[in-house]
């Protein structure tokens, strides 16, 4: 199924390594340091026009994402059910 990360990004879900929120990768030096190095590979993808709220990883890209974590993975995991077959209430 397809997640929709803003800006008219859309990714496979399957495809989705890590949904993060921004606040706690900011906090960490290490995390800091491993989105810069990702932007100077030009992995990095800012979708949030600097106002990110959450990280994606994927195994190409990583996303900055102008959406919610939370928000992001209930789309994720309403597709998921989507995909199994199971009713969303």
């Amino acid at each position: 199924m397809l997640l929709h990360l803003g800006d008219e990004e859309v990714i496979h879900s399957k495809d989705v390594l890590a949904i993060l929120d921004i606040n706690a990768l900011k906090a960490s030096e290490l995390a800091s340091e491993f989105l810069k190095k990702h932007e100077s590979n030009r992995s990095l993808t800012d979708l949030s026009g600097n106002a990110a709220k959450s990280v994606v990883i994927t195994d190409k890209t990583i996303y900055l994402s102008p959406l919610s974590a939370s928000t992001l993975k209930k789309r994720a995991s309403d597709r998921l059910e989507l995909e199994n077959g199971w009713n969303i209430k």
